[in-house]
């Protein structure tokens, strides 16, 4: 292990004192830090609550334990309780690391967007992605006046608080007279949404676990009681699952739209074999998802983590610069097809929903397709350099 200020980056865990000792914040501090001791980076794990920040003669800064911080780590990897997230307080000190140049997974714009349920529809519509049909309000308290507003999504429907987690605070309401009998039953804290039900996927969805741009593994959950709800943490049970290519895709378009880098993507099933976006989720949790798909989310965070890392991207933007140059100078064989190169990347971008793909794969993977055909002898030397960047 390096010493002083030798390391290939600075990489800090932040969480919330609330969740710390939960599966997945374990697990993702312990990929972070074999990670980070086999690629000699610098690594710190730092609660929500030991942080100050600072501005003072008109500069950012940072305190922990009354200590000034002089070395600002380039990439936070960030696991915050969503539904108890505060824009005054928890997103002020992402928006702070932010400010200051820090690269979040996930940015506080992305966790924001996944706070509210209502909020992620706000951010999902008109982008063509297929939800169901959803109501809210505004004003306190107003869960009464909306009885017959939602008649209009026929019964039964669902109801859910916005802020809800892990399959709590959500019914199957059966007409209005059930809505009425819920508002004396409920906790007003935060707004109810009112939404179509899709009963063709009653007491199932599917998980999708994105990191990176990338499906991860996916998992159909079914619920065991008979309840609408499907999560494991309620005793539904989980199980691997295969996902067409619609579904993945549908999964990565949510996430993109979110800015989200880790996520979690549950999808309701039609009858046609489609899907429509039921919730998505910035602090997924795996503990299932892990022992049903034989996954180790947590390491596939900490190396998508680590990618980030200013010495990765100018190695990665290094790599693609060569061919791309190379590509222009080259000297194609007779009869070699000219639009070789482009062709090898364009394979390499359609496989990007890949399970096993990850970015240190993609690059062996996009010096391995260039073809032959495109170097002349004067590049030979140059090709050696590609392969020195990428190991």
């Amino acid at each position: 292990m390096s010493t002083g200020n030798s390391y290939n980056g600075r990489l800090w865990f932040l969480s919330d004192r609330r969740i710390s000792s939960d599966y997945p914040q374990v697990e993702i501090g312990r990929a972070l830090r074999e990670k980070c001791a086999e690629d000699d980076i610098e690594y710190r794990q730092v609660l929500m609550d030991e942080l100050v920040i600072t501005i003072e003669h008109g500069v950012l800064g940072l305190r922990i334990h009354g200590q000034l911080i002089t070395d600002y780590p380039q990439v936070v990897v960030v696991r915050v309780p969503t539904p108890w997230v505060q824009s005054d307080s928890d997103i002020t000190v992402l928006r702070h690391l932010e400010k200051m140049g820090c690269r979040l997974m996930n940015r506080p714009q992305a966790i924001l967007n996944c706070v509210n349920k209502f909020w992620t529809f706000q951010e999902l519509a008109g982008h063509g992605v297929p939800l169901p049909d959803t109501l809210s309000y505004g004003g306190h308290e107003n869960f009464a006046r909306m009885i017959d507003e939602a008649e209009v999504l026929e019964f039964p429907l669902v109801v859910k608080n916005t802020r809800g987690h892990r399959g709590k605070a959500v019914f199957l309401a059966r007409d209005k007279h059930h809505l009425a009998d819920l508002v004396h039953l409920i906790r007003h804290e935060a707004p109810y949404l009112f939404q179509k039900y899709v009963k063709e996927s009653h007491g199932r969805d599917i998980r999708v676990v994105v990191v990176g741009g990338r499906v991860v593994g996916t998992m159909l959950r079914c619920s065991t009681d008979g309840r609408m709800q499907s999560n494991c943490s309620l005793g539904g049970v989980g199980m691997m699952c295969t996902l067409s290519e619609q579904g993945k895709q549908l999964a990565i378009q949510v996430s993109n739209i979110l800015g989200m880098d880790v996520c979690g993507i549950d999808l309701l099933m039609k009858d046609d074999g489609s899907f429509c976006v039921c919730e998505a989720n910035a602090n997924v949790g795996f503990i299932a998802f892990d022992k049903a798909c034989n996954i180790d989310v947590a390491a596939t965070v900490a190396d998508y983590a680590v990618s980030l890392l200013p010495s990765r991207l100018t190695r990665r933007m290094s790599l693609l610069s060569v061919v791309s140059s190379t590509s222009e100078t080259s000297e194609p064989e007779l009869g070699a097809p000219t639009g070789a190169v482009p062709d090898a990347v364009d394979n390499m971008s359609a496989n990007s929903s890949s399970v096993d793909s990850d970015p240190e794969t993609a690059e062996r993977e996009l010096v391995a397709k260039l073809p032959s055909s495109i170097f002349n002898m004067n590049q030979l030397i140059l090709a050696s350099d590609i392969n020195l960047l990428v190991d």
